[in-house]
């Protein structure tokens, strides 16, 4: 599919002209669906369909209008109910994306160094931020596909994105007027060009943007394959837990396999080799797709969550002078079903004092009762949901500030590998540095198996309750093993910059390998403890974006400790020293900076013990819509 020829500027303007092919077409095809929706709203009025009084964005406030959405999910797609085939597609496309991924996101900081000749704290902060790029689109994506495209369009248009930014890097890596001239036997290595880090850069930021985009809409995707009633059909329910365990066992699969295979093309055969494998996995995937799109179970786009959010506030900015009222049940709340369109169960929310003057969004006026405006008057569940929201952001943000810790297991210890003897088996078998990654894949998936197997049960029978651990002790195991995964970093490159000074032979790169266990452990606890919790507590309306709130974290850890890096490295390199960031890391002080992450992850996993220990649950009643 791509093609490799001698004219740089050839295959950019083929890159370039193939991007713009993709995103007209997809504009036509979002054009193509608004006209339909159009047309639908005109048909809907012709035949006298009637929006009820206090629902103009709520299409399911009566029973014709379930019954109407019903009709229309079938008029999308026939298949209604899950395949196996479907879901092993779903599978299959996951591992690629993930494989993909993965494969330019391990090695990119030894490529910018051995490739691009770039410094070790720019390098660092650059993967960072590519990191942090990458782990925010899955929130746009979210967006995109509740809003206007629905999810297999956006995931469509994403993979496709992300093929154009794999054929301009694999262009990059394999033209030499792309790149700089190797080092060869000269100290100095000259630095990539203008031009040439403007090609590879736009590359990979195509690949964050269409990559990141689809990965949390694939995952809900796959939700949307079961037909669960609600909740009511424990056939299909049961199917869908099994299923993401698959997902999460074919995630790590795809990691494992970026790792091993896809990291050693590029380390030991070709960087231009290994990037083509990356591009020729999402090319079979955006082919999969769309071959087999007859075969999904495809909903339209629902409308994004965040519209609630909004009218709460816009409706107490309207009321902010008035009293809330002392008697909660004074408040304005609807008996019927609330915004659900496939569901039987829908959430109420009981009224809770904290944030109490949100409350005034919910005060009824004769205003209120004459025009029935939604962004004037919400309900005691609307305004529980921003509530509810307000509680989770304190929480979220001590994610975020954990994963400056757990980047460092891609960026940083990937470096502090590049320094040691990469040789094992008594110099049998050569590890590139970036395959410690996928090593830590491995004991994530030993460690997962290990709690679900022993020490799970093991904590159900000595607690005496059939939950071992709850997400909020999950995620605070989590904090606190970061810590000390960086911590044994710390004095493991103590002990390699003694070793380096003092003429000894250098150190093994085995030697890594307790940081990496303890960050797989970290890694596991967290991300398992913080689905969960989100999952559970957030506003019905939120759960199905509510694995973009993981990957928004991720996002900002990484912007975090990209602007850390940069900070760090100009202070202790001011007056002219060699700071801790040298262009040699066996001149600087990688330790010191480790000792920096293990105090920021301490302070916030002191913060986290304080807020999980005062956080208030959300507190559900449930109204029953079977007899409708």
């Amino acid at each position: 599919m791509l093609i490799c020829g001698h004219n740089s500027r050839d295959q950019i303007l083929l890159s370039f002209s193939l991007a713009l092919a993709v995103l007209r077409s997809f504009r036509r095809a979002a054009d193509a669906t608004s006209m339909d929706a159009d047309d639908e709203r005109r048909r809907r009025e012709q035949r006298g369909l009637r929006r009820p009084f206090l629902a103009d964005d709520e299409a399911s406030c009566s029973n014709r209008s379930l019954l109407h959405l019903e009709a229309r999910e079938h008029e999308v797609h026939k298949a209604g109910s899950c395949s196996n085939k479907a879901l092993i597609i779903i599978l299959s496309l996951q591992f690629l994306e993930v494989s993909a991924f993965y494969g330019v996101y391990l090695s990119l900081i030894v490529y910018l160094q051995e490739v691009l000749h770039g410094d070790s704290a720019s390098n660092v902060a650059t993967v960072s931020s590519w990191a942090g790029a990458s782990y925010l689109m899955p929130v746009l994506g979210a967006a995109v596909a509740d809003c206007c495209w629905g999810k297999y369009t956006t995931v469509l248009a994403g993979l496709s994105i992300s093929l154009v930014g794999m054929a301009i890097i694999t262009a990059s890596a394999t033209l030499p007027s792309l790149r700089p001239p190797p080092c060869g036997q000269s100290a100095y290595c000259a630095p990539a060009t203008l031009s040439q880090e403007l090609v590879f850069f736009t590359g990979i930021y195509l690949c964050a943007v269409g990559i990141g985009g689809a990965k949390a809409v694939l995952m809900s995707f796959a939700a949307e394959q079961f037909d669960d009633g609600g909740g009511k059909n424990a056939v299909e329910r049961e199917r869908k837990a099994s299923y993401f365990g698959w997902y999460y066992a074919v995630a790590n699969l795809g990691m494992l396999t970026a790792g091993t295979l896809v990291v050693w093309v590029e380390d030991k055969v070709s960087w231009g080799l290994g990037y083509c494998l990356c591009a020729s996995f999402v090319a079979v995937a955006v082919v999969g797709l769309a071959a087999t799109a007859p075969m999904y179970r495809i909903l339209p786009p629902v409308g994004s969550p965040l519209k609630g959010v909004l009218q709460v506030l816009v409706a107490f900015c309207r009321k902010a002078k008035r009293t809330a009222p002392d008697d909660a049940t004074e408040l304005y709340e609807e008996d019927g079903p609330k915004n659900s369109l496939l569901h039987l169960v829908h959430e109420r929310l009981e009224h809770t004092d904290q944030f109490r003057c949100l409350d005034k969004a919910a005060i009824v006026t004769d205003a209120d009762l004459e025009d029935g405006d939604r962004w004037r008057l919400c309900t005691v569940t609307q305004v529980e949901e921003v509530k509810i929201l307000l509680r989770l952001i304190p929480i979220w943000l001590t994610s975020a500030v954990y994963f400056v810790a757990n980047t460092q297991a891609q960026t940083t210890f990937v470096q502090q590998g590049t320094k040691t003897d990469a040789t094992i088996a008594r110099g049998a078998v050569s590890v590139p540095a970036a395959s410690l990654t996928s090593i830590e894949a491995v004991f994530v998936a030993a460690f997962v198996a290990l709690y679900n197997r022993a020490i799970a049960p093991a904590a159900r029978h000595v607690l005496g309750r059939s939950e071992a651990f709850t997400p909020l002790q999950l995620m605070g195991f989590g904090h606190a093993a970061a810590a000390l995964a960086v911590g044994v970093a710390t004095c493991t490159e103590a002990r390699r910059l003694r070793m380096d000074r003092t003429g000894e032979p250098a150190m093994g790169i085995a030697w890594l390998l307790p940081q990496y266990l303890m960050m797989a452990v970290s890694d596991a606890s967290l991300t398992v403890g913080q689905l969960e919790f989100f999952y559970d507590q957030s506003p019905e309306p939120m759960r199905g974006a509510s694995t973009a709130f993981y990957f928004l974290s991720c996002s900002v850890g990484n912007l975090l400790n990209s602007q850390l890096v940069t900070l760090v490295a100009k202070v202790t390199a001011a007056g002219g020293g060699a700071g801790w960031f040298p262009p040699d890391l066996d001149d600087g002080h990688l330790d010191y900076y480790f000792l920096l992450i293990v105090a920021l992850t301490a302070v916030n996993f002191a913060v986290y013990v304080i807020l999980s220990k005062n956080y208030t649950p959300k507190m559900v009643r449930y109204s029953n819509l079977s007899h409708l």
